[in-house]
């Protein structure tokens, strides 16, 4: 029996947040320090490169933070049916914090 080798560089973390990205949406199913695998009805192709936007929705008591990325595509999981499953790298991010209303 061949056992697969972990290519992982980073731990994986079981998240499930909202994606956000030009063609439609989605959820993460994990995410790691430099990447994330989501699920979605959008077709995506392996080196794709990708801008996507998690909204982190319990991380500031103001409101959601949007967690803006910027990566590649680097595989895709199609289950038979309309969504699918896509790793995708975080080559680069930024932070959009909700600013506290004023009074």
């Amino acid at each position: 029996m061949m056992r697969k080798i972990e290519e992982r560089l980073t731990p994986r973390y079981k998240v499930k947040v909202p994606v956000e990205f030009d063609s439609g949406r989605g959820y993460t199913q994990n995410c790691s320090a430099s990447g994330v695998f989501f699920i979605t009805d959008r077709p995506f192709s392996p080196g794709q490169l990708i801008e996507y936007t998690l909204f982190l929705e319990h991380i500031d008591a103001a409101g959601p933070v949007r967690l803006r990325c910027q990566g590649k595509v680097v595989r895709v999981e199609k289950n038979g049916k309309k969504m699918e499953g896509v790793a995708a790298t975080i080559n680069s991010y930024s932070l959009e914090v909700n600013e506290p209303e004023k009074q």
